[in-house]
């Protein structure tokens, strides 16, 4: 039974049962995430941004978010089929095909123009050229092995436990209640405030909505994975080849 008010496009799989993301498990554990976010991006503000340079204090940093982060996805994987009353196929964790792998790079380059053209006009805005503190940090990295570390987390783990986080769950979450705008963003905002940055927050919001739509789009989880591990990857690569361009 779909007791939901909010449209759901024909081509999206997900027909609410009533009884989907109603219990307060579901509230508990939306709201437990949330705050772990919003307290690293208030973590963040108040700190010093003066970046730790030493590979071994990066890779320490990389180990403590893998293995939160981790933890988070298993919690979610292992709770969202019961909370949602739908297989995890079913939210999208099943075998691309070529269309969903073609909107996937549409949305990487959608996601390139509104978040990087976001971040540029804010800078024109604020007259300043501020950059993000794992920008910093990677800029101040020259071991090869530090920075395989950092692009393996940052192309393939981040992406996964990301999607999985605000697509697959809060995306979902909110747009059984507020249709897909009010999943977009509530999963958007989320997501831009757990880079714990001020300044990127409403680029990266504006970038996770943009995921928010591929995934909705493909009904496919991994399609956004694709779009955001792309987005990384071409970030990673100006930070490579022009990092003063950054």
């Amino acid at each position: 039974m779909n007791d939901s008010t909010s449209a759901i496009s024909p081509a999206w799989p997900t027909r609410w049962p009533k009884n989907s993301f109603s219990g307060v498990w579901s509230w508990l554990l939306a709201g437990f995430i949330a705050a772990i976010f919003i307290f690293s991006f208030v973590l963040g503000l108040q700190t010093n941004r003066v970046p730790p340079v030493t590979p071994f204090e990066f890779d320490l940093l990389i180990g403590v978010q893998f293995v939160v982060e981790g933890l988070l996805v298993i919690l979610v994987l292992a709770t969202l089929p019961a909370l949602s009353k739908f297989s995890l196929r079913e939210l999208g964790f099943r075998p691309l095909t070529l269309r969903n792998v073609g909107t996937a790079v549409a949305g990487a380059v959608a996601m390139v123009v509104v978040a990087n053209g976001g971040a540029s006009l804010i800078d024109y805005l604020a007259h300043s050229q501020h950059q993000q503190d794992i920008v910093l940090l990677f800029k101040e990295l020259h071991d090869p092995t530090t920075l395989a570390v950092f692009a393996v987390f940052a192309i393939v783990f981040a992406p996964f436990a990301e999607e999985t986080f605000f697509r697959v769950f809060f995306f979902n979450f909110g747009m059984r209640y507020a249709g897909f705008w009010g999943g977009a963003v509530l999963s958007g905002i989320l997501f831009g405030i757990a880079h714990g940055d001020l300044y990127a927050a409403v680029p990266l919001t504006l970038g996770g909505m943009v995921l928010c739509g591929v995934y909705y789009r493909t009904g496919n989880a991994y399609a956004s994975m694709i779009s955001h591990a792309i987005f990384n990857t071409l970030s990673i690569v100006v930070l490579l080849v022009a990092p003063k361009a950054v």
